[in-house]
């Protein structure tokens, strides 16, 4: 991973995925993206597999949407 780090927060992440800090927000909430909050329910975390785990699945998408059809 470009940040070697184990948990990202909002901003690595968005800019990990080319979105806005929003759009991250919305992967969350809608399930799309694995997360937890810290012990004060102040900032979301985001482990680096749980975003290696949404860009693959993305990535598998995206191929299994331009394969031609036979």
């Amino acid at each position: 991973m470009i940040l070697d780090k184990k948990i990202l927060n909002i901003s690595e992440a968005a800019y990990l995925l080319g979105i806005s800090g929003r759009g991250v927000y919305q992967l969350i909430y809608s399930g799309k993206l694995c997360a937890y909050k810290d012990e004060n329910n102040y900032a979301w975390h985001i482990p680096e597999e749980a975003l290696q785990h949404y860009m693959a699945t993305r990535l598998t998408e995206t191929n299994l949407s331009i394969a031609p059809n036979r």
